[in-house]
């Protein structure tokens, strides 16, 4: 019987992607700044300094991710999760879930220990990263401010994800990640 479900691929990113990042993740930059991107982290990706996942439902790229390695020695053991967007028409369907644990398993891989993300408070995502496993550390006020338009600013809300049970805090809950 055929299954309903969309099939969902993450795999990191390809040159070919760009046109479909662009509609999909990065409508606001041209083109040209996605191909950019998509070098840079290709370059990257060799040097071993992070990694853009995508995400593709039945074959259309509409999910983006980035791990980012910290290359401070005393942070050397700690990655960052970077750019997680998803088109909205795909939201509510597990597509960050699965991208999350992709750059989960692969930060575990490189060793790292702790992934960590922020984002603007008082926005869907504050809302999102507890769902998908991570655990709120600490809040800026007015830490995020737009270079753009009115200015806007929000508190910088931070998060972590522990990658090994030595990070669990003691009030977490003990299941594996």
């Amino acid at each position: 019987m055929p299954s309903d479900t969309p099939t969902i691929l993450v795999r990191p990113v390809r040159p070919a992607d760009a046109t479909q990042l662009r509609e999909h993740c990065f409508s606001a930059n041209t083109l040209a700044e996605v191909e950019a991107r998509i070098a840079d982290a290709i370059e990257e990706s060799a040097t071993g300094t992070q990694v853009l996942f995508v995400a593709e439902v039945d074959g259309t790229v509409v999910a983006t991710g980035t791990l980012i390695r910290n290359a401070h020695p005393l942070y050397a053991h700690r990655g960052e999760l970077a750019s997680l967007v998803v088109h909205p028409h795909y939201q509510r369907r597990g597509i960050a879930r699965r991208i999350v644990e992709t750059i989960r398993e692969h930060a575990a891989s490189l060793g790292l220990e702790i992934l960590e993300v922020s984002c603007r408070g008082g926005t869907p995502a504050e809302q999102v990263y507890p769902c998908l496993g991570f655990v709120e550390c600490g809040r800026l006020p007015r830490g995020i401010k737009e270079p753009y338009g009115e200015g806007h600013a929000y508190d910088e809300v931070s998060f972590y994800m522990p990658l090994s049970f030595a990070y669990l805090p003691e009030s977490s809950d003990p299941r594996p990640l």
